[in-house]
């Protein structure tokens, strides 16, 4: 009985040192990436102030405008990426943006941009 009773504390323990050990950690790595999202954002806002500065409005635009389907992409063929709360109001954007805009949309996200509900008004 006794045996018995060390290795259900042991057992026990074990468990539990895991359990905060796995804590930890995945605690940190998404403090981590909190970080890398906030330095990158701020980077680019350091970049787009710069382009404003050096009147070079156009070739924001332009650089903005060709990144736009790679992004739909990225959201589209990454899991965590299509199912965020944020994705779809992301994709309708990048509707709104080509409909308003009366441009094109690429061949390579007419589909996915096309699978997005209608607005509700």
């Amino acid at each position: 009985m006794n045996k018995l009773m060390k290795f259900t504390l042991v057992f026990m323990g074990g468990l539990l040192t895991g359990a905060v050990a796995t804590f930890i950690i995945l605690g940190q790595m998404n403090i981590l990436e909190y970080r890398e999202y906030v330095l990158k954002s701020a980077r680019e806002q350091v970049f787009i102030a710069s382009q404003l500065r050096a009147n070079r409005e156009r070739d924001l635009q332009s650089r903005a405008e060709a990144n736009l389907p790679a992004i739909v992409l990225a959201i589209h063929n990454d899991k965590k990426l299509r199912n965020a709360a944020d994705a779809p109001f992301v994709l309708r954007q990048v509707k709104d943006f080509y409909e308003l805009n009366s441009i094109p949309v690429p061949a390579e996200i007419s589909g996915i941009l096309n699978e997005i509900p209608p607005r509700k008004h």
